[in-house]
């Protein structure tokens, strides 16, 4: 009888613990750790694809790691320091999908001051070399491109869907704006542009137009 009634409790706590991740509650431990973790708030957070492209900021002199780390939905949030400023390092995953659920998470879970996406990128521009920067001054999303979807060759133009839809955080709810060019955070923006001063050469730093399309930032202008 002992045995039934301690199979029976396992069963419960292992199926409240799965409903709990399912529908991406915050309880016990965890949430003790997001509550103090937030006291130390608001953070910058930096959302990296994989970890050949977490490893040198993690080996970076300049970035100092709490110790702090949290697991939550497949994600691991570090915790550190970058010149004395808080940040939290997530990896996404690779694509669109998996960028935007680790963007999401770690809006939902940090008190958050800033978004910042880094890592390698595809590039159509002739005039850039590997290992140069390049930082977005607007963004696109080109997955809404009609890829030869009507059979057309790879002379003739690519048809278009549509505009992005925009839900501006300070619209109407379910109103969305039709855009193909988004801009970025003006600040963020001018205050990368001091990177150009601190490029050893020949590497160069270009603000310009990216597409993006999967994975791989397509075309610049």
């Amino acid at each position: 009888m002992f045995r039934n009634i301690f199979s029976t409790f396992i069963y419960v706590l292992i199926f409240v613990i799965s409903q709990e991740q399912a529908n991406g509650a915050l309880h016990g431990s965890t949430k003790k750790m997001v509550d103090e973790a937030n006291k130390k708030g608001p953070y910058l957070g930096l959302v990296i694809p994989n970890m050949f492209e977490m490893n040198p900021l993690l080996n970076n002199p300049h970035y100092k790691s709490t110790k702090l780390v949290i697991d939550y939905a497949g994600r691991r949030f570090r915790f550190g320091n970058i010149y004395n400023k808080p940040v939290i390092l997530v990896m996404s995953g690779m694509g669109m999908v998996n960028a935007a659920v680790a963007t999401q998470l770690l809006l939902s879970l940090f008190e958050i001051k800033g978004v910042i996406h880094y890592g390698i990128a595809g590039n159509a521009n002739p005039n850039l070399n590997i290992g140069d920067v390049t930082i977005a001054q607007y963004w696109s999303h080109s997955a809404l491109w009609n890829w030869q979807r009507y059979g057309d060759g790879p002379q003739d133009p690519l048809p278009f869907e549509g505009e992005e839809e925009v839900y501006p955080v300070d619209g109407t709810p379910e109103q969305t704006q039709q855009a193909f060019w988004i801009p970025v955070d003006s600040n963020y923006l001018s205050i990368s542009k001091a990177l150009e001063t601190s490029l050893p050469n020949p590497i160069q730093l270009t603000i310009q137009r990216s597409s993006l399309q999967g994975r791989k930032r397509q075309g610049t202008w």
